[in-house]
């Protein structure tokens, strides 16, 4: 027996299959040619706000992951979530500051 899915677990897939299909499209655009620095940085602001700010789809990816454990008691399945949570925010955040500052350095000469 299948059930219907309710209003708001309609409205989330609805607005999670809208997230997928938007960076795939990034994903496609930007794998379709050689990205120009305007390009690159734009890519790299979108995924980790350079001012630290919490709008970064990183930031975002890893509050969406921590609300998935919110009512989980304690246990492996709670613990596992919160890794990854921080596995997909704060890892990659810091690799794409040391990315960016290796970006904005002067080359030789």
């Amino acid at each position: 027996m299948t059930t219907t899915p309710d209003a708001t677990s309609r409205r989330l897939a609805h607005l999670l299959g809208l997230a997928r299909h938007a960076l795939a499209d990034a994903h496609r655009q930007a794998s379709a040619g050689l990205l120009q620095p305007k390009q690159r940085l734009l890519i790299l602001d979108a995924l980790h706000r350079p001012d630290g700010g919490d709008g970064g789809l990183l930031h975002l990816l890893g509050d969406l992951i921590t609300d998935t454990s919110r009512d989980l008691p304690e246990g492996d399945a709670a613990e596992q979530l919160d890794e990854a949570a921080s596995y997909a925010s704060d890892y990659p955040a810091q690799r794409i500051d040391r990315a960016r500052t290796a970006l904005a350095a002067p080359t030789g000469p």
